[in-house]
């Protein structure tokens, strides 16, 4: 028995190895120069001063998506060429995200920064009920376009299916750098596919070289008066690429095509802070700023699956004591589950851009797309409630029972280590602490949820 604990655990350990190597979002958005944020936090400024701003910035702004998908001939939903219901699942996961409601974000520890919230001194809009920094409802959504460039119903919502071998277009995957591959983006792929920057977010999806040690780039918000700069994108550029297995949620389509089962669309939402202004949590250097008073200072991005608290006392002019780095924030690098929360201050740079960037302040103004997608459509669990998560010694299943035949849960690597037949509670205190997958088998019908054994 010890035997049999021993290799549970080494393989998981592996496991998580494993997927933390090939699923970390590492991106690849340059840094804005400081004539950007001179600029921007001007903008900012006027935000927070003219009522005019506060009253435009009350509306909640819906973003239209417009995904090319870039293949060369494969059946749709099949690799690079991913479904619509795979996409459908990533435009869920930014609602929730940008909502403040994104998977996983009920695991925000009780005491989150709470001393450190009292240090600094924040602004009450800054700290929740609990005296946390608060995990923010951004008031941006987003939605797939109905409508192409002509204005004519597209037969996928949002999709914009591109074989490039037809238009003799390079492999994508050919590029094994970040100068050859922002090239190939900036140069050939987006001039002869974008679409109208003031209308679409445009969204490029491909399949990647193996070299290439990141998953996702975004343009920032260009400002008025420095179109020029190096950080700011083109109307023939202005945009988010991402590599195809990272889109989409194995927690609401488990069904899609993704590097591992850690992939739950995190990747965009990361990218598309980036879209809206904001710089990573870092402030990409050890202890900079990402210039948001209410994320604690990091000594560099944090991977993997970490636990609160996390390198306290890491920065110290200013200091992340007590409590650490904000590691669960979106604008941060671990594995999709542990990233779930923007701030107060996030919100303000996001709000601003969209009130201000000319590729920003028109979307969602042309009637391209209806509201979006409910929070939780597409979800197959909706009616399912698990409890606690993380657990330690049982599981709660809450689940209409009458049609389940088999409760089951297995590790990340596909191993089936408890089958039950008890529909409300499972005992799972011999299980090594990790990630975990249950499986509810309903009919035909597989269910599925992640949960954390702690």
């Amino acid at each position: 028995m010890k035997i049999n604990l021993l290799t549970t655990i080494s393989l998981f350990l592996f496991s998580l190895t494993i997927y933390a190597q090939q699923e970390n979002q590492f991106c690849g958005t340059r840094v804005p120069d400081d004539a950007w944020e001179n600029e921007f936090q001007k903008l900012i400024s006027d935000y927070k001063t003219n009522p005019k701003s506060q009253k435009q910035s009350s509306t909640v702004y819906t973003i239209p998506i417009i995904f090319h998908v870039i293949h060369s001939g494969q059946p749709i939903g099949t690799f690079p060429n991913i479904s619509q219901s795979q996409i459908n699942s990533q435009i869920t996961v930014l609602n929730q995200d940008f909502s403040g409601n994104g998977f996983n974000s009920s695991n925000y520890p009780s005491n989150a920064f709470v001393n450190w919230v009292i240090n600094q001194s924040l602004p009450t809009t800054s700290i929740d009920s609990n005296g946390r920094v608060k995990i923010v409802d951004v008031g941006i959504q987003f939605c797939l376009s109905k409508k192409d460039t002509s204005g004519n119903l597209l037969s996928e919502p949002g999709i914009n299916r591109i074989n490039y071998l037809s238009m003799n277009l390079p492999n994508p995957s050919s590029y094994s750098t970040q100068a050859t591959m922002k090239s190939y983006l900036d140069d050939t792929l987006k001039p002869q596919t974008i679409w109208d920057v003031t209308k679409y977010l445009n969204v490029w999806i491909t399949d990647k070289n193996n070299a290439l040690n990141y998953t996702g780039v975004s343009s920032v918000p260009p400002l008025s008066g420095l179109m020029g700069i190096p950080n700011n994108s083109t109307d023939s550029t202005d945009g988010i690429w991402c590599f195809a297995k990272v889109i989409g949620s194995n927690n609401l389509y488990p069904s899609g095509i993704y590097g591992s089962p850690m992939v739950e669309g995190r990747t965009l939402t990361h990218e598309v802070g980036h879209y809206l202004g904001l710089r990573h949590i870092s402030g990409d250097a050890a202890c900079a700023t990402d210039y948001c008073n209410d994320t604690p200072p990091a000594a560099a991005q944090n991977i993997g699956a970490p636990s609160y608290p996390l390198n306290v006392g890491s920065c110290s002019s200013p200091t992340n004591a007590p409590e650490g780095e904000m590691f669960m924030n979106f604008m941060d690098y671990p594995l999709d589950p542990y990233k779930y929360m923007f701030t107060a201050d996030q919100t303000t740079r996001m709000q601003t851009a969209m009130l201000n960037s000319p590729y920003r302040n028109q979307l969602g103004t042309h009637g391209l797309c209806s509201a979006p997608l409910g929070l939780n459509i597409l979800n197959l669990n909706d009616n399912i409630s698990i409890y606690p998560n993380p657990a330690k010694t049982e599981l709660n299943i809450n689940v209409s029972q009458n049609d389940i035949n088999e409760l089951s849960i297995s590790n990340l690597l596909g191993q089936v280590l408890i089958i039950s037949q008890n529909k409300n509670r499972i005992d799972i205190s011999n299980l090594p602490n990790g990630i975990y997958i249950i499986t509810i088998s309903r009919g035909q019908l597989n269910q599925t949820q992640k949960f954390i054994k702690e």
